[in-house]
């Protein structure tokens, strides 16, 4: 389903009038067209998947969506997006629970992909967050005795701390269900000075149980 939509988007770009030349088509024009909602949604509902409730019922807020892009946009001759990478992020609920969805958009060559990423405001690639999981795994088993090894963890949310992203040093709280605990792991990453990698840690001391999100995603600690 996700290929017919894609190929339907792009035709979207090949047959729409040119653009004014004071108001080119962009990002924006990209976002506002409803096959790139259900492509994105695709990408929502993955993750939800992955997640031990596998929730289908998922309701994104499309009025409030924020971009993060990465890098420069290329436009073609038309000015449409031509290269350009960037992050949707959409809040909204997934089975009655608050979300803020989020997905990264590839264009290269005028054709447009989508990956999952961890929902919130996680500034890790996914191979960096699949890395950081065992250690948050260890850190939570230290925090609570009846987690074990074979639990399932969810990363619900995520929040950068200070608003503080690479290529300096950052700070992230991931929100987690692991067996039934809802926690917020602090989680400290070292980009490398040679740019060669990020190492991070687990701050176990600082672990805190969550005891329920509001309605933007963030959540309360006791």
């Amino acid at each position: 389903m996700s290929s017919l939509i894609a190929v339907a988007l792009l035709a979207f770009f090949a047959v729409s009038p040119a653009p004014q030349a004071k108001e080119p088509p962009s990002i924006t024009t990209t976002q506002q067209d409803p096959r790139f909602h259900a492509l994105v949604e695709q990408q929502f509902l993955a993750y939800e998947a992955s997640l031990t409730t596998r929730c289908k019922d998922i309701h994104p807020d499309w009025s409030r969506a924020k971009v993060h892009v990465y890098g420069a946009v290329e436009l073609d001759k038309d000015g449409y997006p031509y290269k350009a990478m960037w992050a949707e992020q959409v809040p909204g609920t997934a089975c009655g629970q608050p979300r803020r969805f989020r997905a990264l958009i590839l264009v290269r060559g005028g054709k447009l992909d989508t990956q999952s990423m961890l929902p919130g405001d996680s500034e890790t690639s996914a191979q960096l967050a699949s890395d950081a999981r065992e250690s948050v795994m260890s850190a939570a088993q230290g925090f609570a005795r009846d987690i074990k090894p074979s639990c399932a963890m969810d990363v619900l949310d995520t929040h950068l701390v200070r608003n503080v992203a690479p290529p300096n040093p950052w700070q992230e709280i991931w929100l987690v269900n692991i067996c039934g605990h809802h926690l917020n792991i602090p989680i400290t990453f070292i980009p490398d000075a040679t740019g060669g990698g990020t190492s991070f840690s687990v701050s176990s001391d600082k672990i805190s149980d969550a005891v329920g999100l509001t309605a933007s995603g963030s959540s309360t600690t006791r």
